[in-house]
C-alpha cells in the first residue's frame, strides 16, 4: 500500500503504460512491428514489470543496453525477440548465445566471437549490423558497411537479421536526420545490388515515429521514452499519460525570521519571516542537486519552491504560502504541471534522464498490475 511508503516513493501506472503502447501501435506504419526499448530498469520504471505488462499487450520486440538485461528478462520468462543496442565485449558472447539474445554488431571481429559462441553451443546467433551515418557513437562506417554485410553474412553459425542506424538529432534537426536516412538507404540498396538482402531494417526511434513520414519506419521502429507519457518532442495531437508518479513527504517544518541563510553554502537567503519545509527527498534519491534555488514541487496542489541546495537525503522548500501544509503530507516531485519534462527543462537536460535517476532506495509501487 502507497501508506506504507514515508519518505519517498515512485508509482508507475500500469494502465497508462498499456494505453501509450496502444497509442503508439496506432502510429505504426503496416508491417512495422514495435521494438520496446526498456533499457536502463525500463528508464528508471522498473524492467520487469514494465516488460511483462509491454509483452501482454503484444508488443513484438524489446530492446536493452546490456547483456545483463537481456539475461533478467529470459529468466524472467520472456520469449520474445530481445535485442541487445550496445556493443559487447569477448566475454560476453557465450550468454548472449546462451539466452538468445541478438546483438547490434559493427565490426568482423565482433561478428566472428558470436559465431565461435554458436558453434561451441551447437546454435546460431542472429546479429543486426549497426551503421553509423552520423551519430559517431557506435557503428560501421558507411563506406565499409556494405563490404562488412557481406561477410558477416557468410561467417557459418551467424543469421545477419537486420541493418541499423540511429537518427541523433531527430527532435531537433529533421534535414540532417533525412541525411542520415539516406546514407543509410544507400547502403541498403547497393547490398540488395549484390544480392543480400537482409529482412529486418530499422532506424526510426520515438522522435522518427513522430516526425519522420511512415515509409522510415521499415520492420521495426525502437520507440521508449514515449511510451512512460514522457515527451523529448512535440506532439500535442498524440494522446499520451504520464506512467510514473514520484512522491515524497514533508519530513519537517520551520519559521525561520527574515536574514537566514538556508542550505550549504548560504546559497538563500530569507528576505522574510518564511516557512520551510524539508523533504524526504535528495540527490542519493536520484532527484536532481541541479534543481536547487530554481525547482518547484507540488504540496495541496500549489506549486512551492526549493530554497537553497538540495542534499543528499533532503530538500527545503518554502511554503509560506501554502499555510495548510503539515508534517507528513504528501509531495509531488513529478505530478500534475510538474512533469519530467519540466524538470529537465530545470535541470537543462533531456527528458531521458530524470526517470533514469532514481535510485534503488526508491520503492515503485505499481499500479493496476
Amino acid at each position: 500500500m502507497i501508506h506504507e511508503y514515508s519518505r519517498c516513493w515512485a508509482e508507475v501506472d500500469l494502465d497508462n503504460l498499456r494505453h501509450n503502447l496502444r497509442t503508439l501501435r496506432g502510429l505504426l506504419a503496416p508491417g512495422a512491428k514495435h521494438c520496446f526499448v526498456i533499457k536502463a530498469d525500463g528508464y528508471g520504471h522498473g524492467l520487469l514489470p514494465v516488460a511483462q505488462c509491454a509483452v501482454n499487450e503484444g508488443v513484438e520486440w524489446l530492446a536493452v543496453a546490456t547483456v545483463s538485461e537481456g539475461i533478467a528478462l529470459r529468466q524472467a520468462g520472456i520469449s520474445c525477440p530481445i535485442l541487445v543496442l550496445a556493443p559487447i565485449l569477448s566475454l560476453d558472447c557465450d550468454v548472449l548465445v546462451r539466452y538468445d539474445l541478438r546483438n547490434l554488431v559493427e565490426e568482423l571481429a565482433a561478428a566472428q566471437a558470436l559465431a565461435v559462441a554458436a558453434r561451441r553451443q551447437g546454435r546460431s546467433v542472429r546479429v543486426h549490423l549497426k551503421v553509423d551515418t552520423g551519430m559517431a557513437r557506435f557503428g560501421a562506417q558507411p563506406e565499409e558497411a556494405v563490404d562488412l554485410a557481406c561477410s558477416i553474412a557468410d561467417i557459418p553459425c551467424l543469421v545477419l537479421e537486420g541493418i541499423a542506424t540511429h537518427f541523433s538529432s531527430c527532435a531537433v534537426d529533421l534535414p540532417y536526420t533525412h541525411k542520415q536516412y539516406e546514407g543509410f538507404i544507400r547502403i541498403v540498396e547497393e547490398l540488395e545490388r549484390r544480392g543480400l538482402h537482409v529482412p529486418l531494417l530499422h532506424c526510426a526511434n520515438s522522435a522518427a515515429l513522430i516526425r519522420m513520414p511512415k515509409h522510415v519506419q521499415h520492420a521495426l521502429v525502437r520507440s521508449g521514452l514515449l511510451a512512460f507519457g514522457i515527451r523529448n518532442v512535440p506532439c500535442p495531437d498524440v494522446d499520451l499519460r504520464p506512467v510514473l508518479t514520484w512522491r515524497t513527504r514533508i519530513m519537517a517544518l520551520r519559521e525561520i525570521p527574515a536574514g537566514r541563510r538556508v542550505g550549504y553554502g548560504g546559497t538563500w537567503t530569507t528576505e522574510k519571516r518564511t516557512r520551510i519545509a524539508t523533504l524526504g527527498t535528495g540527490y542519493a534519491d536520484g532527484y536532481p542537486r541541479e534543481l536547487s534555488n530554481k525547482g518547484c514541487v507540488l504540496i495541496h496542489g500549489q506549486e512551492a519552491p526549493i530554497r537553497g541546495i538540495v542534499c543528499m537525503d533532503q530538500t527545503m522548500v518554502d511554503v509560506t504560502r501554502i499555510p495548510e501544509a503539515r508534517v507528513g503530507d504528501v509531495v509531488g516531485l513529478v505530478e500534475g504541471p510538474i512533469t519530467a519534462e519540466r524538470l529537465a527543462e530545470w535541470v537543462g537536460t533531456t527528458p531521458h534522464e530524470i526517470p533514469c535517476r532514481l535510485t534503488g532506495r526508491v520503492p515503485r509501487i505499481y499500479l493496476n498490475e
